[in-house]
C-alpha cells in the first residue's frame, strides 16, 4: 500500500514539475569555451540582442586580432527553447568574423552553443582574394568564473 502512495505521489510530482523542466530555455548569457580555448563573454541585452567580447585562442599570423586576442561581439538572437543566432566581431588587423549558430539545451541540462564561422580577411589585391575567406565551425560549451581575465594590461 505504501508503495502505491509513494509511485501515485512520485508520478504526481513529476506531472506538476515536468512542464517547468522541459520548457527550460537556453540562456546564452555567460562564458563559454570552444576546444581550442576560445571564449566568448556574451550577455542577453533587450531586444534579444547579444553583446560581449570574444578572445582568440588561434591566429593565422601574430598579432592579426590585436595585441590582448580580444573583439567587442555583437548579434542578435531569436526567441524560443533553443534559438539560434548570428554575431559578428571586427579585429584589430582589419578582419571580420562572424558566427551562425543555434544554443541547443543537452539531455543533462548543460547548454552548448553549435556554430559555423566565417572569417574574412582583407585581401591585398583581387588576385589575392582567393585566400581572403576561411569557413569552420566550433561547439561552445558554457563555463564557469570569468575565464577571459577581463583585467587590461
Amino acid at each position: 500500500m505504501m508503495a502505491r502512495f509513494i509511485f501515485a505521489f512520485s508520478l504526481s510530482l513529476w506531472a506538476f514539475l515536468a512542464p517547468g523542466i522541459l520548457a527550460r530555455s537556453c540562456n546564452m548569457t555567460g562564458f563559454w569555451q570552444n576546444d581550442l580555448g576560445s571564449v566568448f563573454h556574451l550577455r542577453e541585452a533587450q531586444n534579444l540582442l547579444l553583446k560581449g567580447q570574444y578572445m582568440t585562442a588561434v591566429e593565422a599570423a601574430r598579432e592579426e586580432a590585436g595585441p590582448d586576442k580580444r573583439a567587442e561581439v555583437i548579434g542578435i538572437r531569436n526567441d524560443g527553447r533553443e534559438p539560434t543566432f548570428s554575431m559578428s566581431t571586427a579585429w584589430a588587423g582589419g578582419s571580420i568574423t562572424s558566427w551562425v549558430g543555434q544554443c541547443l539545451m543537452l539531455e543533462d541540462g548543460q547548454q552548448i552553443l553549435k556554430t559555423m564561422w566565417l572569417l574574412r580577411s582583407p585581401a591585398t589585391s583581387l588576385q589575392e582574394d582567393w585566400k581572403s575567406t576561411r569557413i569552420g565551425q566550433d561547439t561552445f560549451r558554457q563555463t564557469s568564473g570569468n575565464i577571459l581575465k577581463l583585467d587590461h594590461h
